[in-house]
């Protein structure tokens, strides 16, 4: 076996745990950024509803214009966001993409397109999944989203202030 092979298999085999275990899971997700104000017991249902997703490198992971039904939080790997082809962003493990539809009322399509920069395991959890939260877990799991949110509004203010100097 090659050490290609062998790499490649290795990732595979960590997508399979993660989504064979859900501790394994629940471990995974505990270390993404996106989740630092959810704690453990409301953050073991929300990794309960999380599907496990490979994307390979060079792999679209959402298109402009999509209609969102689910987000990612990417658990290994980085991907490059481009609007109308050019590069708006950059996602890293622990961060997300497609918070933004739970805010929306009506339906939403995406307004970025999202390419795998190498390859990528990704948490995917649906927006009926999350509707369905009651209680503290739905809270908890509203602050993620607020704070991601606010997080990609500051990085785009300051580009903004860059290109007006």
């Amino acid at each position: 076996m090659s050490e290609f092979d062998a790499i490649a298999e290795g990732f595979s085999s960590k997508a399979n745990h993660l989504e064979e275990d859900p501790a394994a899971r629940f471990r995974e997700l505990r270390k993404c950024s996106f989740f630092d104000p959810v704690p453990d017991e409301w953050l073991r249902p929300i990794s309960a509803l999380a599907k496990i997703r490979i994307f390979p490198e060079e792999d679209c992971l959402a298109s402009e214009e999509e209609e969102m039904n689910a987000f990612y939080v990417l658990l290994q790997g980085a991907a490059t966001a481009y609007c109308h082809d050019k590069i708006v962003g950059t996602i890293d493990s622990g961060e997300c993409i497609g918070e933004g539809m739970f805010f929306a009322g009506e339906n939403l399509s995406r307004i970025a397109t999202v390419i795998a920069d190498d390859d990528i395991i990704a948490a995917e959890i649906e927006k009926s999944a999350i509707s369905a939260l009651q209680g503290d877990a739905r809270t908890y799991m509203d602050r993620a989203l607020l704070r991601s949110l606010f997080k990609k509004l500051r990085g785009a203010n300051l580009k903004i202030e860059e290109l007006l100097r």
